[in-house]
């Protein structure tokens, strides 16, 4: 449901201030079946993106605010109750070593939007934080080492019922070309879950797999390997594994994801396994002016020991459907709508049962500055 900006005339650097009005219907504001609320709510989104495009480095990044005010539930407006920030940035050195860094901030009141990991802990004002800087280095022509470090922090603030909690990831893969269409890889990751109020856990995960090259236009990747976890002085083993598939299709494109790691249910905290299927249609240049796209989201979490304080078990649900479309040089309308469900099973600890509806659309006006 983010904006999408009006297309940039990109230089070296662009500079894209714009700004967005917009009108939203939400049935269920507390994310909760128990008291159900709902409101139509008008926006005021200012935004603020930079592009830079050199020979040897790029970088893009924007923040965008939202200001909200509500037709009925007047105590839930606020001046600035929606935040966000992305960065993206590539350098590419000497000796075929390239470096990356990315960063993403959310604050929200809708804990499913602030979580990454998609499950709500009612409405509460909270916020998130990933970072990922990052470095490969193409050994040989056949031959690379990626290494990336994450930290990802997520705070839930106020009287609510989220479990704040650190991340910190460092994932290493070493790919090799053995054939024009097949790709080998073996890795390392590590993963380190600060919680906050409950009980700490270390995870190794070493992986093989491979990349193939269906058609010219079709790959598919599949990676898996056991995640060991050390936890309240115990050691649990389980299956960690990702699969994925891209389509490159003439007007976008279609992907498939899957994913099996151990990580933290969002607000609903705990060592978690937990599961994600995914997928992203993209249509960018179906009809000239039109974007759309389509993101679908199914996870699952469940706590790895039953010994565990404040015990998850919870599946949620998220369609994404999102529609951008310029009418003038500078000015473009946007719609979107959001499905989310979420289910938390008797056996856990906090319950957070959920069915949301949320519809938006809107104008937004754009004018790029370009600079040589």
């Amino acid at each position: 449901m983010g904006l999408l900006a009006p297309t940039a005339q990109r230089g070296p650097f662009t500079l894209l201030p714009s700004i967005a009005v917009s009108e939203e219907y939400n049935d269920n504001l507390l994310l909760n079946n128990s008291n159900r609320q709902s409101d139509f709510i008008t926006g005021f989104s200012p935004a603020l993106m930079l592009f830079v495009n050199r020979p040897s480095y790029r970088l893009t990044a924007g923040y965008s605010s939202t200001a909200e005010l509500y037709q009925q539930e007047s105590r839930f407006d606020n001046a600035f109750s929606r935040q966000n920030f992305i960065l993206n940035g590539t350098y590419e050195g000497t000796r075929g070593l390239t470096f990356a860094v990315s960063d993403a901030y959310a604050r929200d009141r809708s804990t499913n939007v602030v979580a990454t990991q998609g499950f709500a802990s009612g409405r509460q004002e909270a916020w998130s934080n990933t970072f990922s800087p990052g470095v490969s280095w193409q050994m040989t022509p056949a031959t690379l080492l990626n290494v990336v470090a994450t930290h990802a922090v997520q705070r839930f603030e106020g009287t609510g019922g989220g479990f704040g909690s650190n991340t910190y990831g460092l994932q290493n893969t070493l790919g090799h070309v053995l054939t024009p269409r097949l790709t080998g890889t073996v890795g390392y990751g590590f993963t380190y879950l600060d919680l906050l109020g409950q009980q700490n856990s270390t995870t190794h995960t070493p992986g093989v797999g491979v990349s193939y090259r269906l058609t010219p236009t079709l790959t598919a990747t599949v990676n898996g390997g056991p995640a060991v976890t050390q936890l309240g002085g115990e050691t649990f083993v389980s299956p960690a594994a990702t699969a994925g598939l891209l389509q490159i299709l003439r007007y976008g494109s279609a992907s498939a994801q899957y994913s099996r790691s151990v990580g933290v249910a969002g607000g609903l905290g705990g060592t978690t396994e937990t599961q994600t299927f995914s997928g992203a249609l993209a249509l960018l240049t179906w009809q000239r002016g039109l974007i759309v796209t389509f993101n679908p989201a199914y996870n699952t979490a469940k706590s790895v020991s039953r010994g565990q304080t404040g015990q998850v078990d919870a599946n949620a649900l998220t369609l994404n459907l999102g529609a951008s479309y310029q009418i003038a040089r500078y000015v473009s309308i946007f719609g979107g709508y959001r499905f989310f469900q979420q289910r938390t099973q008797g056996s856990a600890t906090t319950q957070f049962d959920s069915d949301q509806n949320l519809v938006r659309f809107g104008v937004q006006f754009g004018y790029p500055f370009n600079f040589d």
